[in-house]
């Protein structure tokens, strides 16, 4: 085996799915180390605060711009640098922490898109402009890179074509574990915990708590369903929330379900623990999950290794893993009328469900198995740190550099 490496992340190290991807390379050997903006900790990595608005905010700041947190990160990035000396800087999600990572100006550096990163949504800026500006901005941080890496075709394609063959980009999903996610999961607890009866036909909602995941569609497709399936229940987890948005959320979620005269079909989760999770799927006779916007969200690949058919909504970030009528169906965004005929569908159609499971296990172990696209991210380490991989360097790329650091001061 090569030499082992010492790598070091701009990531969130609260987030499961970094602590997964972080824990695998602890487990290969490697010296890993996380700068976190959000705290966190992770067995085997040595994790580091990096600075963010409430904290410049404690230490004095009255107003701090998006401008200063940036420029506060790549400072404290490049203080973490000169002592950890990594083999290579590795940012998981682009926008501040990809931005933060580039302005640090080491190399080799590899920034990976998760999604809503690189699609900025526009709910979330007041002025088009400024929208604009930080498209400006995702795109020269990127070429800042030496390799961009994205975990769905969409997220690919739209990196190459923002970034004009200046920085390579690879497609790699994050993928679950198919030890642990598997159809033959003990789930008899669980069903009783939720008094779930044997007979109940199970829909899980396996998505994070926000409007952004569009759960009001799901509360609104329940009447429909239970006309023609009286016996359904429906799954919401991780209801527990963190800010007042999301508290507020939950709470208009319940108040929906209540007037709908729902309520008594729906189970509603606070929490579920990673280790958990897998008992959520095998329990449930049916995924679904349409958010307005996505990458390629392990959760799909987790509903295949528990070997349950999934209804998606028509994103083109899920055009090479679910073909609809194939390997899961699609519907169109936010319409429960869709969604209910489709839950009603699966239902009435065991052979249906049955095929897009079948089918879907192509894709799964194509895509989806977390070790192998981990072991495909090593080769890539090693490919930059040895100097195997093309990256383009010309006069085009200085100018790039010149005109992100204007940019940045401008956000």
């Amino acid at each position: 085996m090569p030499k082992l490496l010492t790598l070091c992340f701009i990531a969130d190290a609260t987030n499961i799915h970094v602590q997964r991807w972080l824990g695998y390379f602890v487990d290969r050997g490697h010296r890993v180390y996380c700068l976190s903006d959000k705290g966190g900790s992770i067995d085997g990595v040595t994790v580091h605060a990096l600075p963010n608005r409430d904290s410049l905010i404690e230490a004095g700041k009255n107003k701090v711009s998006k401008t200063a947190v940036i420029k506060a990160r790549a400072r404290k990035i490049r203080e973490h640098l000169k002592d950890i000396q990594p083999d290579v800087l590795h940012a998981i999600f682009l926008y501040h922490r990809g931005w933060s990572a580039a302005l640090a100006g080491f190399h080799p550096l590899v920034i990976t898109l998760l999604g809503s990163d690189i699609y900025l949504p526009q709910r979330n800026y007041r002025h088009i402009p400024q929208l604009w500006r930080d498209h400006l901005v995702n795109a020269l941080a990127m070429r800042q890179s030496d390799l961009v890496t994205a975990v769905s075709y969409d997220l690919h394609q739209t990196a190459q074509r923002m970034l004009l063959g200046l920085t390579p980009v690879e497609l790699i999903p994050i993928g679950t574990d198919i030890n642990t996610f598997r159809p033959d999961v003990e789930t008899t607890a669980l069903r009783e915990k939720l008094a779930i009866p044997e007979e109940a036909f199970v829909v899980l909602s396996p998505r994070q708590m926000t409007p952004h995941y569009n759960q009001t569609t799901i509360i609104e497709s329940i009447p429909r369903v239970l006309e023609e399936v009286p016996n359904a229940l429906f799954i919401m987890k991780d209801t527990f929330c963190n800010t007042p948005e999301r508290q507020a959320y939950v709470q208009s979620l319940k108040t929906l379900a209540e007037s709908l005269g729902i309520s008594k079909a729906i189970r509603w989760v606070e929490e579920v623990p990673f280790t958990e999770l897998p008992q959520y799927y095998a329990l449930c006779d049916v995924v679904v999950s349409v958010p307005s916007t996505d990458g390629m969200p392990v959760t799909l690949f987790e509903a295949m290794a528990c070997q349950k058919p999934v209804i998606v909504g028509d994103l083109s970030s899920y055009n090479e893993v679910i073909i609809h009528g194939q390997t899961g169906l699609r519907v169109p965004i936010r319409n429960s009328q869709v969604l209910a005929r489709s839950i009603i569908k699966i239902h009435k159609n065991p052979s249906l469900a049955n095929r897009l499971v079948e089918e879907s296990q192509v894709i799964l172990h194509q895509y989806g198995i977390f070790q192998e696209q981990m072991m495909r991210m090593e080769r890539y380490y090693y490919g930059l740190v040895n100097n195997e991989l093309q990256t383009p360097g010309s006069v085009r790329k200085l100018l790039s550099r010149w005109l992100f650091q204007f940019v940045v001061q401008l956000t």
